[in-house]
């Protein structure tokens, strides 16, 4: 299951406001204006605004985000549309050998170019070395579900609860060189007590994506945990110490776009030629095009043109268009529409 919280840290004190122990599951209300550039995403994520057309997010969020292209920045909610989506390169090449969804692979990082500015919201900023340093008190928030078995829709009241930074030691989940150098633990400092009890202030669905500040400066984003609090594992985040290049990159590396659906143009008749239409907002470096007819496809190349035989006649026929480069891959389908026979 993924998991996701926005996740804020200072250094051994905490900000003015005060936040309980059991936060997120189980938590308090927490003001947004406190946190003015926290995001929510697509259909149910958080991330920071970091840049004024820029949202901070993980890339594990990319459905989320592609489906529902309006994010929704700070305390008045400023909406914007998504444009434009970047994925980290080391997250690409590690999701292409990973044979599982989750967790998610290392870098879990994602940028998302808005419409247009946001102005009159308090960006985030990202730290730098040493800022994630173990012991320090971190804070959670977001508006993810309080309960494993929510959907994480990301509509749950917003709240705020206490963590602390792990050392790469004492984490478990990072079991590998390359798993320290991109990521970085966080739990409930209650769950080292054999005499406490769960649920422990956790990140819970919906939360993926947000921000975990020390001194007020982001130093991760949230990845993926164990389920809710239920557990003493520490949450994993994706450190924006390690991705703090690609995060505010002049020129990303931009995800193939198409611009809308792609759609069949022609008359649907048997030793008719239908052409499938499609543009690309953000062009790949490769792309294809499919053609499937009655359920099985009939042709895979670049060609857009397909002559309609006469053994289609009455069957369903789509055309699909991919594309994949540096940045990604992308895709999209057109409505199926079925083939007349031969006046």
């Amino acid at each position: 299951m993924r998991l996701g919280v926005v996740v804020l840290a200072v250094v051994c004190v905490l900000p003015a406001f005060d936040v309980p122990a059991h936060a997120i599951v189980g938590g308090a209300p927490a003001k947004r204006a406190d946190f003015p550039f926290f995001t929510v995403v697509g259909s149910g994520c958080g991330g920071s605004l970091v840049t004024p057309r820029r949202v901070l997010t993980a890339a594990h969020c990319l459905e989320r985000a592609s489906t529902h292209r309006v994010v929704s920045v700070g305390p008045r909610n400023v909406r914007r549309k998504v444009v434009r989506i970047a994925i980290h390169p080391v997250h690409l090449r590690a999701q292409a050998r990973q044979q599982r969804e989750f967790p998610p692979p290392i870098a879990d990082v994602m940028i998302l170019d808005l419409s247009r500015p946001v102005h009159g919201v308090p960006l985030a900023r990202l730290a730098t070395k040493d800022a994630d340093a173990a012991g320090n008190v971190a804070i959670t928030i977001g508006r993810g579900a309080t309960d494993p078995r929510s959907d994480g829709a990301g509509a749950a009241p917003f709240k705020a609860g206490a963590v602390g930074v792990l050392a790469d030691a004492d984490c478990a989940s990072l079991r590998t060189a390359r798993e320290r150098r991109w990521s970085l633990c966080a739990r409930d400092p209650r769950a080292a007590d054999p005499l406490a009890r769960s649920p422990f202030t956790s990140a819970c669905v919906g939360d993926s994506g947000g921000p975990l500040l020390v001194g007020g400066a982001i130093v991760g984003t949230v990845s993926w945990g164990p389920a809710c609090g239920a557990e003493r594992d520490a949450e994993v985040y994706a450190s924006t110490i390690a991705t703090r290049d690609f995060i505010l990159a002049a020129k990303p590396v931009w995800r193939p776009e198409l611009r809308g659906v792609p759609r069949l143009r022609g008359n649907l008749r048997v030793g008719a030629v239908v052409h499938c239409s499609y543009g690309w907002r953000v062009r790949p470096k490769r792309e294809e095009v499919t053609f499937a007819i009655g359920g099985r496809v009939v042709q895979e190349r670049r060609r857009t043109r397909f002559r309609l035989r006469r053994k289609d006649a009455g069957k369903p026929v789509f055309c699909a268009v991919g594309g994949s480069g540096p940045g990604g891959a992308t895709g999209g389908t057109s409505p199926a529409r079925r083939v007349a026979r031969r006046v």
